[in-house]
């Protein structure tokens, strides 16, 4: 595939994610619809969306009856359960050289992704620091945190890093792209299994972590399970992990909630499949205890 400017994204996931990403395309004038479906797209339309107070003038785009060209860039934002609908809704939208950026949790949407339309149209990505949320049809944000993108063998040439890096820095959005892109998707993993899970069962806001107590003990322990995992499944995750999350932790809004606590509180399905079920499925493999994560499993599957 050939990697061009990108002049125009697709947004799938009109969440507070989602949304927080086109409003920021937009006002970079790059061309932008979100993508939506039947009822779904009907209501988008109908009632519209707000981002911190302001109109999203994204158009919306339904499979079912709009025509496009093939977007140069689609950007993934829905939760996991749904991902299949979202890249089904996205397929009219595609073309050879769209690249994809997933901003879903866990490890295993570009290999989804790239099992539809082609690892070569695929970028690896992860999505930190952002504070944001929705109800009814406005969306808020304290901060829309940093992208790191970056790509491994087989996957989008480093090309498309600097085409959608270029992308983003005119959507204002902050990005870098490390060299070594699996150990990144590994810490995020890290990340969001401990703090998702303890502040999702505890029903904390990230302040409530920063020191010492119950909670981050919580919190601590789902961490150093998914250290010894990573380890041994050959990623060297350690202190200077530990310590870069803390600082991280440190810089996030004090009354923010994780997306899991969010939808603990809407009565929404949580994405514990993701990381306790995951944590749990490979310390079986290596033979190590993963108590902590199980018991988060049991509480909030």
């Amino acid at each position: 595939m050939s990697t061009r400017e990108i002049q125009s994204v697709a947004v799938v996931g009109a969440g507070a994610m989602g949304a927080m990403y086109a409003a920021h395309f937009v006002e970079g004038g790059v061309e932008t619809v979100l993508v939506a479906s039947g009822e779904r797209a009907d209501r988008l339309r109908r009632n519209g969306l707000t981002v911190n107070g302001t109109a999203l003038s994204a158009e919306v785009a339904d499979p079912a009856r709009d025509e496009l060209p093939p977007v140069d860039l689609a950007i993934v934002a829905v939760k996991h359960h749904d991902l299949a609908d979202a890249l089904a809704d996205l397929t009219p939208f595609v073309g050879p050289d769209t690249l994809f950026v997933s901003v879903l949790n866990g490890l295993d949407s570009e290999e989804v992704i790239a099992a539809r339309f082609g690892a070569g149209q695929v970028l690896l990505c992860i999505a930190l620091g952002m504070a944001a949320g929705r109800e009814g049809n406005a969306v808020t944000y304290l901060s829309p945190g940093r992208l790191v993108i970056g790509t491994s063998d087989g996957l989008a040439p480093g090309s498309a890093v600097d085409a959608v890096g270029a992308a983003l820095g005119r959507a204002g959005l902050a990005w870098d792209a490390p060299e070594d892109m699996q150990h990144e998707m590994w810490w995020k993993f890290m990340v969001n299994t401990c703090i998702n899970q303890a502040s999702a069962v505890l029903r904390l806001p990230y302040e409530e972590f920063t020191h010492d107590g119950a909670p981050r003990s919580l919190m601590v322990a789902l961490r150093e399970e998914v250290i010894d995992v990573a380890n041994a499944e050959g990623v060297a995750l350690g202190d200077d992990d530990r310590e870069r999350w803390d600082r991280v932790l440190l810089g996030l809004p004090g009354s923010g909630q994780t997306s899991m606590l969010q939808d603990v509180l809407a009565g929404r399905p949580t994405e514990v499949a993701l990381f306790a079920d995951r944590v749990v499925a490979l310390g079986e493999r290596h033979g190590l205890e993963t108590p902590y994560n199980q018991t988060m499993s049991w509480i909030l599957s």
